[in-house]
């Protein structure tokens, strides 16, 4: 089960280098970004290293069970507390993508009827899945993509109009410090662990740690990838004019001879189907804590019918609302405000399940 845990750092990895990370950074290039990517994977790291081995104590059991000794209004608003956190992310990609879709593909698109049908498809994905069939379908899609990115990266590494001077100039900032909201979003490409609070239920051994000294570098690969790719096809300064820094970059390759030549194309369906993956896991671990929220797995049919479906439904609604009410700007602001809080409501995570795990042991 090993590789389905790095299956989901590494869908978390992808979907922020065209949802939210570059942007943020980029548009601190000259003011600590920089530094932001050696604090940030530091931080990443250490909460990497103490929340496997706290995990690792509690075989097949997800943070629902391992709080059930807690007092149970404490354990409500815990849960209650990260099933937010976990739609957020969910509902925030999602808004994010489908903005990025109405720009590149149809600026005549409607958003709120796409922003239905991806609901309507992840909805009911939901409904009749679980953890494991979510998981066999993340490594069918990412055995699929993952050699065609490879192929769009290095589009971009060979690129004849790849700047070097550009990138060395914001390199020259590095001693710059670097703000809360660039060291939030650069720890956030190492959070697809913390989908193990409701994932571990289907782990029956336990994550190697020797595995984990490779994600850091991985890590790094993809944020001075990410980050400076386009700084190095549109310039230190252009950059910043940027709307969409990624998916502006995918759309200046092209591979000659390749079935498709625009790379915008091939770059697009790639994050349809990793950005939907993202959703389904983050709404998935939120169902899942609004249904231990209240005992569902005692209830009886009725009421776990009643249950997820309102659930899901509640996800469906609020989505819309906020599809209403945003605007491409305003999903930005929201975004980086949600990386900012997410960061320490992940390091009190963290904190808590090493503390769970010391218990346990002693």
């Amino acid at each position: 089960m090993n590789r389905y845990f790095f299956y989901l750092i590494a869908t978390n990895m992808l979907v922020n280098v065209i949802v939210w990370v570059p942007k943020i950074l980029l548009a601190e290039r000259f003011d600590g970004a920089v530094m932001a990517i050696p604090i940030g994977v530091l931080i990443g790291t250490i909460f990497l290293f103490l929340f496997v081995p706290a995990i690792n104590k509690f075989p097949n059991l997800g943070i629902p069970e391992i709080l059930e000794q807690t007092p149970g209004l404490f354990r409500f608003s815990f849960l209650f507390l990260f099933s937010v956190m976990w739609f957020l992310a969910g509902v925030i990609t999602l808004l994010s993508f489908v903005d990025h879709l109405v720009e590149f593909v149809n600026p005549e698109m409607p958003s709120l009827a796409l922003v239905i049908l991806f609901l309507f498809l992840v909805i009911i994905v939901l409904r009749y899945s679980d953890a494991s069939k979510l998981l066999y379908a993340l490594e069918i899609l990412l055995v699929l993509n993952v050699p065609l990115i490879l192929i769009i990266m290095y589009q971009a590494y060979t690129n004849e109009y790849l700047t070097m001077d550009s990138i060395f100039e914001v390199g020259t900032h590095l001693f710059e410090i670097p703000s809360w909201s660039a060291i939030s979003s650069v720890t956030y490409i190492f959070s697809g662990y913390a989908n193990m609070v409701i994932f571990n239920r289907v782990f029956n051994k336990k994550i190697s740690m020797k595995l984990l000294a490779v994600i850091p570098f991985v890590a790094i690969g993809n944020l001075l990838t990410s980050f400076f790719i386009p700084i190095g096809l549109w310039g230190a300064d252009g950059v910043g004019e940027l709307a969409y820094p990624w998916t502006s970059t995918a759309d200046t390759l092209s591979i000659e001879y390749g079935p498709v030549e625009r790379v915008i194309t091939v770059f697009i369906l790639l994050y349809v189907s990793i950005t939907t993956m993202s959703i389904l896991i983050h709404w998935y671990v939120a169902l899942e804590m609004i249904k231990s929220m209240f005992n569902i797995k005692r209830a009886g049919r009725i009421k776990k019918f009643v249950t997820n479906w309102a659930a899901l439904l509640s996800f469906g609604i609020a989505s819309i609302i906020l599809e209403t009410m945003t605007t491409n700007k305003s999903i930005g602001q929201l975004s980086e405000i949600w990386l900012d809080i997410r960061f320490p409501f992940e390091a009190v995570l963290v904190v808590f399940m090493f503390f769970l795990a010391r218990r346990k042991k002693a």
